[in-house]
């Protein structure tokens, strides 16, 4: 063999050394995920239902993965800022969303349009609860049952306040179907988050408000909100007084209210793939389960497949309900 070809084949060898260096060092790379913090933007100020499950589910998502996991609140805009923020940010399994449907199915039934499209720039990792929707006025307000308060707003149209979490949210769409249903019209008054609309409740800036029971349960039980109804079909182990609104004369508004985990749509499939099974797989377990119904929501761990299926239901969904309320305008 001649200097040459040894020279040459010392070469390749080399090169597919190299090759094989790469390759190996990728898929340790990929192996390593998470190696560093996570950081999950809340698209909502501190203190609502929404904050207040982020910060359970970081926690134990943090233990899960071996990293810590920073919730971040970034509120405003309708949760169009935070979701936003997520949707420009590297895909690559550092920031994660932890958002309602508001920002994601809603917003681009109202003017402005979101900056981004949801569809195309996100992807659901997990949906992670269900959340249950509650009718909550200020004490000071004189309605002791639902009825009567509807009573009260006929008699005075415009003339009540209600907040929301922002114009879009869930909640918004929710009261004004409640209002279409029960002939009455109250003035919209939009915060950057739960937790704003709950002080204004408190301060009675507002009167009316439909709210996670998480983020007024408090409240409740020191007599200075009111909870006239509850949102879903049948009464709530954590408040076994409160009617349902067929049971207070009206038809139940059988709107399945969620929150769930999403990433940047680039984010690596293994990547998605590995937060979606940790998920899952906590939202599962029973001891993390308990402290969600004993935060007042329902576990309601969906993989990504039945999450994009959700989705792809609710953008055929709330056209139709935001046209028939006359709401494609709102502010």
């Amino acid at each position: 063999m001649t200097r040459h070809t040894m020279s040459q084949r010392g070469r390749i060898l080399g090169v597919t050394l190299q090759v094989l260096a790469f390759i190996l060092g990728g898929q340790a790379l990929a192996q390593k995920y998470p190696a560093k913090p996570i950081k999950l933007v809340v698209p909502s100020t501190p203190g609502g239902g929404l904050d207040i499950v982020a910060r359970q589910l970081a926690q134990g998502l943090g233990s899960r993965l071996g990293q810590p996991v920073v919730v971040e609140n970034i509120g405003g805009a309708s949760q169009q800022l935070g979701t936003n923020t997520v949707v420009r940010s590297a895909p690559d399994g550092y920031t994660l969303l932890y958002a309602p449907s508001a920002p994601i199915t809603l917003a681009e039934n109202f003017d402005p349009k979101p900056p981004y499209d949801a569809r195309r720039d996100l992807v659901g990792v997990a949906v992670i609860v269900r959340n249950p929707g509650l009718i909550v006025i200020n004490s000071k307000v004189k309605a002791g049952t639902l009825g009567e308060f509807i009573a009260l707003a006929k008699a005075q149209p415009g003339k009540l306040f209600y907040g929301t979490p922002g114009t879009g949210h869930s909640f918004h769409l929710v009261t004004e179907l409640f209002s279409k249903q029960a002939g009455i019209q109250m003035t919209h008054v939009p915060f950057k988050g739960s937790g704003p609309a709950v002080v204004a409740l408190l301060a009675g800036d507002i009167q009316f408000s439909v709210q996670s029971v998480e983020a007024v349960k408090e409240h409740l039980r020191a007599g200075e909100l009111r909870a006239l109804a509850t949102l879903e079909s049948n009464r709530l182990e954590a408040l076994p007084n409160v009617p349902t609104l067929a049971q207070s004369g009206l038809k139940n508004l059988d709107l399945a209210l969620w929150h769930g985990v999403l990433a940047p749509a680039r984010t690596p499939k293994d990547v998605v793939a590995t937060l979606e099974r940790e998920l899952v797989a906590l939202v599962k377990t029973p001891d993390f389960a308990k402290k969600l119904r004993d935060l007042s929501f329902e576990p309601l761990p969906e993989d990504s497949k039945e999450f994009a299926r959700r989705m792809a239901a609710e953008f055929e969904l709330w056209p139709a309900a935001v046209k028939a309320i006359g709401l494609s305008q709102a502010r």
